[in-house]
C-alpha cells in the first residue's frame, strides 16, 4: 500500500513539473498583454486631452 502512494505522488509530481513552465509562460504572456493595453489606454487619454 505504501509503495502505491509513493508511485502516485511520483507520477503526479512529473505531471506538475510539466505544467509548471506552461502556466508560467501563460501568466507572463497575460502580464505583458495587460501592460501593453494599459500603456495604449494612457496614450489614448493623453491624445484625447489635447
Amino acid at each position: 500500500m505504501i509503495p502505491d502512494i509513493f508511485n502516485q505522488v511520483a507520477a503526479e509530481s512529473k505531471q506538475f513539473s510539466f505544467w509548471l513552465p506552461v502556466i508560467g509562460v501563460i501568466i507572463v504572456f497575460l502580464g505583458v498583454n495587460m501592460r501593453v493595453e494599459i500603456k495604449i489606454q494612457k496614450e489614448d487619454e493623453f491624445e484625447n486631452k489635447d
